[in-house]
């Protein structure tokens, strides 16, 4: 990827929100985006190097509702892990994979 479709991707996030989106909330959605399956916490956590409250606060963010009860980016979406019911797993919702669309056509 060049400078100018780097330049074009992170347009298609400042769309979003122009003034409030931190490096790392990117760096989240396009992990779980590049894994085309759903991630676990944990994967999220070593491959981006982030403590597991940074990750569940980003996830929750991009997800339909914040911690704190505001409207999210509705970007991910976070289920039971049917193979370990005390895990969760992510993955992107029908915005976050036409987001992921968007950016792979650049």
């Amino acid at each position: 990827m060049d400078m100018d479709q780097l330049g074009r991707a992170l347009a298609a996030f400042a769309v979003l929100s122009p003034t409030h989106l931190p490096i790392h909330f990117v760096q989240v959605f396009l992990f779980v985006a590049a894994a085309k399956r759903p991630c676990t916490f944990q994967e999220v956590m070593a491959a981006l190097d982030l403590s597991n409250s940074a990750v569940s606060r980003t996830v929750m963010a991009l997800g339909m509702e914040t911690r704190k009860g505001q409207p999210g980016f509705d970007l991910l979406l976070v289920e039971k892990d049917p193979a370990e019911g005390r895990r969760y797993i992510i993955m992107l919702t029908q915005k976050g994979k036409a987001l992921s669309r968007q950016i792979q056509q650049l």
